[in-house]
């Protein structure tokens, strides 16, 4: 059997295809044949200009996947073929003795110093057929789907992972509660929805491009949703939404630029918790986005709450997938047009795709 994989020689360079052969997957192993793969921002970083964690090139990109177990190996019981299965992309590092990834550890995967993600350290989905170690497939983020789901949701386990990883991580900032959410692209448009399904109170939606905006609120508003251009006036604007209160409960930054971080905290109140999700790096890592926080005033009196979620931990992954097996997001379908659809052989045009300011999420469809 021929496995295919679309190798990018370099940031800014070409996919190659190159035909490998497919080996049985050993004891404790699953093979995996790619049906769906969604493109993360990340990847359109990497595309352009690389990040420091990836040492080797040319390198295979795509962690949003969603596959058909191919085969399985000697030992495995949890895994059959024909079972679809979506991914998560932060991985346990292999060392079963690890306090954060092994046989009794913690599970926070993001916190242990050797941590692996796909697409980075272990190779991506940007090719027909996987192998996954036994230790991937013992602790690691896969999770199967009932028969007959759909592989476009499925293979956004990943992202909508990460979002509730922000949206969960302090109990009650949701329900009932005034939900801000910076940008308009992918992960707010999940956040959206989230929301919704738990149901917020309010959600406003900050955009500077009124295309997106427009989009998102057109597809995925509601009675209680509210979009703000971000332009000199947008704090005042906020606030003034979020009457009768006098502050947003949850704000949530997922616009990966240095000013959504200056913006985020202008909007903080009483008792808010503010998750900066959407991180902002390059090539040459990541800047130093500084901010003042009065410990006294802001933290102890005024309850203020200041945390990060990147990547997501198995609660994440779980919590995804009860969200997309429940249905609870019945407008995800919306996320993704006709001009978002591509095959395999098109991954720099998708890529370019999910780089334009209108798009929301783009699918690769590996048929």
């Amino acid at each position: 059997m021929i496995s295919q994989i679309q190798y990018l020689d370099q940031p800014g360079g070409q996919f190659t295809p190159s035909d490998q052969a497919l080996a049985e997957p050993g004891p404790g192993e699953i093979r995996l044949k790619t049906v769906t793969t969604s493109v993360c921002q990340s990847d359109v970083v990497i595309y352009k200009q690389g990040l420091p964690r990836i040492k080797k090139w040319p390198a295979i990109l795509l962690h949003e996947a969603a596959c058909y177990v191919d085969a399985v190996g000697e030992g495995v019981t949890q895994f059959e073929p024909g079972d679809l299965v979506g991914l998560g992309c932060d991985i346990p590092c292999g060392d079963e003795a690890c306090i954060y990834c092994g046989e009794n550890g913690t599970g926070d995967w993001t916190s242990c110093p050797n941590t692996w993600a796909t697409g980075h350290e272990f190779d991506g989905f940007a090719r027909t057929h996987a192998i996954l170690p036994s230790w991937f497939v013992k602790y690691g983020p896969i999770m199967k789907f009932p028969q007959g789901f759909n592989p476009s949701h499925a293979c956004q386990l990943e992202p909508l992972a990460c979002c509730l990883e922000g949206m969960t991580r302090v109990n009650h900032c949701i329900e009932n509660r005034i939900v801000v959410l910076i940008g308009a692209g992918s992960q707010s448009t999940y956040a959206l929805q989230c929301a919704q399904a738990m149901n917020a109170r309010k959600i406003i939606v900050i955009n500077r491009g009124q295309e997106r905006l427009k989009r998102v609120l057109r597809d995925f508003g509601g009675p209680n949703v509210v979009g703000i251009l971000w332009d000199e006036s947008v704090v005042e604007n906020v606030y003034k939404e979020c009457q009768p209160f006098n502050e947003p409960h949850f704000v949530m930054v997922n616009a990966p630029v240095a000013a959504a971080y200056e913006l985020a905290p202008k909007l903080m109140g009483y008792g808010t918790v503010m998750d900066a999700h959407a991180g902002v790096k390059g090539a040459g890592g990541k800047p130093r986005l500084s901010h003042e926080v009065d410990l006294n005033n802001d933290i102890h009196y005024r309850l203020q709450c200041y945390q990060a979620t990147h990547g997501s931990s198995m609660r994440g992954i779980r919590l995804a997938h009860q969200f997309l097996s429940e249905g609870r997001l019945p407008k995800i379908d919306l996320m993704t047009n006709d001009t978002e659809r591509f095959g395999q052989h098109d991954i720099e045009a998708a890529i370019g795709r999910a780089a334009d300011s209108d798009s929301l999420k783009v699918i690769i469809h590996w048929d």
